[in-house]
């Protein structure tokens, strides 16, 4: 965004209409006349910057359409209407506008910024790249260029470029959480979980920070330590898998003597209880009037008890069905073909828009490989978005019979029981891997090329879960190669299973 004081002289460059559509409608703005020599067009164009930096993005958008509109083109104008459609998802037309900003004013170093995150949206990663550097070359202390470039490399999986990208925003601003943060999940795919967790702990400071599912008035834990001598209230945060892979740590923590009161979503109580993990869990509102001892965010715990791939503390089963719900299910099940794989291709659709998860996710025909290849039954463990694919799937005749009985159940702990009697899971990175691996049982979880911070950036196995198998992508968005060698070790699966 460019920032003007709406007293600084602004040059307009009136030129023919520019070569490229739009497809937004003419705009006429509304201008009194009393006053005519008030609305020049430096007037109307600091109005647009004043607008667009108040987030007024619904009459930025009326006044750089004018501009347009009229033929009065500004290479700031251009680009900061480009950065506007670029939050709208016009990704085709922001590109437009961007690039002509620049062939009007080559040197608009916020212009080729724009251009980068426009590129990054648009998954050219190498494109944002040149872009993104080319306005830290025109502008060395470019902090949030330094920022995206970094971003840029940790998509690529080159993270020390991506630490030293990152480590230049902060070195020209000393109190920018969100870097901090960014290095933090850099560091932590390095293996380094000492400083990772320390910087980790900026998600809270972001200008749009992490927070907790419940607000309480509590004090939060500050200084390291854990006090016996106080009630201590652990509030979720972030997504499902989050809950379920950190929860581990609640039986420990009461095994040492702390008083613990665990606020979690509620989707996941039942499991919650049946695990022995709290027999009381709290939904946010109870949460809210908890009035005695301090609180901590869940994901604040491997920091404080200093959890690294040498120092797990929890690693065997953690996670629990039934056994009444886990016979129901090999009653039901007890009829089909075996080996009965279970499998989930999409993660929550919300959180992946703009962040590094967004490539974690595949269409279930990919699956089709393995389906073609191999003499087995699938259960879909998949819910809500990515689901409705099941209707188009290729090899729809190779699920369990209950598929449409087990697509109407969205309880955790019965879809443990369920997991339960599956002979192998197949996932993306999701809740069910967590779910399962949580439970011990034999997970193969596929990892886009640079993955969540939690995987690392190396090997087959995670000291997460020693259960599970880690398949990981070879070359960016490159799932089918993937899902060839898992089809390949699937025979050899296959083989332990039927002996």
């Amino acid at each position: 965004m460019k920032e003007k004081k709406t007293k600084q002289k602004i040059s307009l460059i009136k030129t023919y209409p520019v070569p490229y559509t739009l497809k937004n409608k003419k705009v006429n703005i509304s201008i009194s006349t009393d006053e005519p020599s008030k609305y020049s067009e430096e007037y109307l164009i600091n109005q647009a910057f004043k607008f667009h930096s108040q987030g007024n993005i619904s009459e930025a958008s009326k006044y750089y359409q004018h501009f347009i509109n009229q033929g009065f083109i500004n290479s700031h104008v251009l680009s900061n209407y480009g950065n506007i459609l670029k939050d709208l998802g016009n990704l085709d037309e922001a590109e437009i506008l961007t690039r002509n900003a620049i062939k009007i004013k080559p040197d608009n170093a916020i212009a080729h910024y724009n251009l980068g995150g426009i590129l990054i949206a648009k998954d050219k990663l190498k494109e944002a790249e040149v872009s993104t550097q080319k306005a830290i070359e025109l502008k060395p202390d470019y902090i949030k260029a330094h920022y995206n470039l970094g971003n840029i490399y940790l998509a690529l999986g080159q993270l020390e470029k991506a630490e030293m990208s990152t480590r230049k925003a902060i070195q020209y601003k000393s109190n920018y959480a969100e870097a901090y943060f960014h290095l933090s999940l850099i560091q932590l795919l390095q293996g380094n979980y000492t400083s990772g967790l320390e910087n980790y702990e900026y998600r809270f400071k972001q200008t749009k920070p992490i927070l907790p599912h419940a607000y309480t008035k509590l004090n939060r834990v500050r200084d390291g330590k854990f006090h016996k001598e106080k009630d201590l209230l652990i509030l979720s945060e972030q997504g499902l898998g989050d809950t379920i892979q950190f929860m581990r740590y609640i039986p420990y923590l009461k095994k040492q003597g702390f008083n613990i009161t665990f606020c979690a979503q509620e989707k996941l109580h039942s499991l919650i209880k049946e695990s022995k993990i709290d027999q009381n869990p709290l939904l946010p509102d109870q949460a809210n009037k908890v009035l005695n001892g301090e609180w901590i965010q869940l994901l604040s715990l491997p920091r404080y008890l200093k959890i690294n791939p040498g120092n797990p503390i929890i690693n065997e089963p953690y996670i629990f069905s039934s056994h009444t719900l886990i016979n129901k299910w090999r009653d039901i099940l007890c009829m089909e073909k075996r080996p009965i794989i279970g499998i989930n291709w999409q993660g929550n659709s919300n959180a992946e828009q703009g962040t590094i998860l967004s490539e974690r996710s595949f269409v279930l025909e990919t699956f089709s490989i393995i389906a073609s290849d191999n003499n087995i039954k699938f259960l879909s463990l998949q819910k809500g978005f990515g689901s409705e694919q099941l209707k188009e799937c290729s090899f729809k005749n190779k699920f369990v019979e209950s598929q449409k009985h087990i697509d109407s159940i969205w309880d955790f702990h019965e879809n443990a029981a369920i997991i339960e009697n599956c002979d192998l899971i197949i996932t993306c990175d999701t809740s069910i891997a967590h779910l399962a691996g949580g439970m011990g049982k034999s997970t193969w979880t596929l990892l886009n090329y640079c993955p969540e911070w939690r995987w690392g950036m190396e090997g087959e196995k995670t000291f997460w879960y020693p259960s599970m198998r880690l398949f990981r992508q070879k070359e960016r968005n490159n799932w089918n190669e993937v899902m060839m060698r898992v089809s390949s070790e699937i025979k050899k699966e296959i083989k332990k299973i039927t002996i």
